[in-house]
């Protein structure tokens, strides 16, 4: 009967499938979130009706194995609810848990990952040129002419600016010299574009002299090379270059057009921009974000120079980094080499970790610290303070705020982590309160080799000690962090650092909570984990059938399980009160949560940090369904290398990697709403 039922209901679901998907498109909308869920739902219901189906019939228990396994259960859980005459659990008190060692098999696993992924990372982040040597117009005295040496058809002109977003300048072309047109139109300015980045003008006009001046003259200005070309993309040179020499001495930089190797893209204008305003004690335009992210930006840049490389060095290497930090937090919570390589796996070949570490933004950075405050924090965990020293349980808990701190003054999104973090910690406070109260009624008692009478004397002591110490690592150190990171920018003015800082607090507040135009590749919290619409960050043309993109969205074998991963974690929690499961959650809701009330315009890349705790949630699912069916573990290494082989697959829409828009069309494009290769 059951058998008959999993059949017919499999039916009935692909029958609704086939009509509301297929059959009756035009009234039912299969993008809005509600039917994406009910998908989901129906697709969840028969995988689990085909479970059962397994469990009870190729998988039989006599019926006595069966009464033993429920008597065993129901006596572990006896065990559990007793309670002794105070009321409290028996023996709550549990020394410092034993934190698991990197072996020799993991640090070549870790390693293999590692490399592995630093060269896929680093291939074709940007160029390791762009030109450099600018010419202010402004400063010049403003008109400024070119002369061809004769009257020539000129294609398209291209510009590289400096540090100033769309300069305001006037063209004028002429044959004789003496005739002029204004570029446009009588009175119509020209914008030079993004910064560091080539832009085009198309022009398709005969000229032989053109002639430049600043439209506003009470500005700084930079063009750092200008490009003129004829109708076969050959370069044209003006014979009085020489004049200008800072206009046309890295003509060789330019390769035909515009892309993500040679330019800025999306908002690296702003950082890379204000990395660059660092450096040369500029004014810095941004404002709208912490500083330190870009103050990492800006090393990459003073090592490697103003170009496509330097600017996105800092967050590539951030993002190798990740890989290690989230190999060693999956150790000493699995404790077991092979889970560990499988979560790590997951979190380097997600999507999401893979394109929001190779743009220079500051995702990457926050993102890092948080992971680093969640691994110290752990740490901190397995330790009670009635068997260990202070001082050595003081190591990772003020590296913890440490790395809170540079998390704060990296994005605002930091702070979401500390509320995390805090419930963490003093979860831990009424843990070690529980236990002096189960002493205080036990005291001559000994529990784990820990006499009562020592916590009893000790819990005041070490309690009011910790709290003095998170004082100064989780209040004052992480304040002094964020207002140190204000030391490279200018604000125009000559506030002092601290009044610089709060005046920046007040700026970004206003900024955030007011930034509510519409975007067309905005998407809600709800619709993040469903990727609902990725982020589509660059496109480029390369020839009528070669398209150039990046997308920003996760691996679906990671975000799509990861729903029913969290699932089953707040299952543990609930059933099993699993302190794992807990930590996670936490971990995970922290960063996710706030996003329910934020009412500015928010993108998919908000999610960000959030996708570390959604591998760990995965890893943890898969360590214990293996826990109780060992021989799933090959299933789940064949899960891992289909997640590897989406990212193979999708490679092309991650990194600008130029292909047929046909093909992402047909094998890519899973949703309409996904947009990851123009075709026009």
């Amino acid at each position: 009967i059951y058998i008959l039922y999993v059949v017919l209901s499999t039916m009935a679901f692909y029958n609704m499938a086939h009509v509301l998907f297929f059959y009756d498109v035009n009234n039912f909308n299969r993008l809005e979130p509600a039917a994406i869920l009910i998908s989901i739902g129906m697709f969840i219901v028969t995988i689990y009706m085909f479970y059962v189906t397994f469990k009870l019939f190729w998988s039989y228990i006599p019926q006595e194995n069966e009464q033993k396994e429920i008597i065993a259960s129901a006596t572990l859980i006896s065990n559990r609810q007793k309670k002794n005459k105070t009321g409290q659990p028996v023996n709550p008190i549990k020394a410092s848990s034993v934190i698991a060692k990197m072996g020799k098999v993991d640090y070549i696993v870790m390693l293999t990952i590692v490399i592995i992924y630093t060269i896929i990372a680093f291939t074709r982040i940007g160029n390791m040129s762009a030109p450099e040597t600018g010419y202010s117009l402004v400063e010049k005295g403003g008109e400024t002419v070119f002369d061809m040496g004769e009257e020539v058809l000129i294609k398209d002109m291209w510009d590289f600016p400096g540090y100033k977003e769309n300069q305001k300048y006037y063209i004028q072309y002429s044959s004789n010299g003496t005739d002029w047109t204004t570029l446009n139109g009588e009175g119509t300015e020209w914008n030079a574009g993004s910064v560091f980045a080539w832009n085009e003008t198309q022009l398709n006009i005969w000229a032989r002299y053109f002639k430049i001046w600043p439209a506003v003259d009470n500005y700084e200005d930079s063009i750092l090379e200008f490009v003129f070309r004829d109708d076969s993309d050959n370069m044209l040179l003006p014979v009085n270059s020489e004049e200008y020499p800072l206009f046309f001495d890295e003509q060789d930089i330019f390769d035909g057009r515009k892309s993500n190797m040679n330019s800025t893209y999306f908002d690296e204008i702003y950082h890379a921009r204000t990395a660059y305003e660092m450096i040369h004690h500029l004014y810095c335009y941004e404002n709208t974000h912490p500083p330190l992210g870009k103050v990492f930006i800006a090393c990459g840049v003073l090592m490697f120079g103003m170009n496509p490389f330097g600017w996105r060095f800092a967050g590539t290497l951030f993002g190798v980094l990740m890989v290690p930090i989230i190999y060693n937090f999956s150790k000493k919570f699995f404790k077991e080499t092979w889970i560990s390589a499988v979560t790590t796996l997951l979190f380097t070949f997600d999507f999401m970790h893979f394109v929001q570490t190779r743009i220079a933004t500051i995702d990457v950075f926050v993102t890092l610290f948080i992971m680093l405050s969640y691994y110290f924090m752990y740490c901190y965990t397995k330790y009670s303070f009635y068997d260990t020293e202070l001082k050595k349980m003081f190591i990772p808990l003020g590296l913890c705020g440490v790395t809170m701190g540079f998390g704060w003054a990296s994005k605002w999104t930091g702070i979401y982590s500390s509320a995390g973090l805090c419930i963490i910690f003093f979860a831990q406070v009424i843990k070690r309160f529980r236990e002096y109260i189960y002493a205080c009624n036990n005291p001559a008692g000994t529990t784990e080799g820990i006499e009562h009478r020592y916590i009893i004397e000790n819990f005041y002591k070490k309690f009011w000690k910790t709290i003095g110490f998170c004082c100064v690592f989780f209040v004052v150190i992480p304040v002094v962090i964020y207002t140190l990171s204000y030391i490279p920018v200018s604000d125009g003015t000559d506030r002092g650092l601290i009044a610089r800082m709060l005046q920046a607090q007040k700026t970004m507040f206003d900024y955030h909570t007011q930034l509510t135009d519409p975007h067309y590749y905005s998407s809600k919290w709800y619709q993040w984990p469903i990727m609902y619409r990725p982020m589509y960050y660059y496109e480029g043309i390369v020839s009528d059938n070669l398209r150039e993109g990046i997308s920003a969205f996760g691996n679906p074998l990671v975000w799509w399980a990861g729903i029913p991963a969290f699932i089953y974690m707040l299952y543990l929690l609930y059933k099993e009160k699993d302190k794992k499961a807990a930590f996670i959650t936490v971990g995970y809701l922290s960063q996710y949560v706030p996003w329910f009330f934020v009412t500015r315009t928010v993108f998919i890349y908000h999610y960000f940090p959030s996708v570390p705790f959604i591998t760990v949630m995965l890893g943890y699912s898969f360590y214990r369904i293996v826990e109780k069916h060992p021989s799933w573990k090959k299933a789940i290494y064949i899960y891992t290398a289909c997640a590897i082989g989406l990212f193979i697959l999708f490679y092309p829409v991650l990194s600008a990697k130029a292909i047929d828009p046909a093909f992402a069309d047909r094998w890519l494009k899973w949703f309409e709403s996904w947009v990851l290769l123009r075709s026009e």
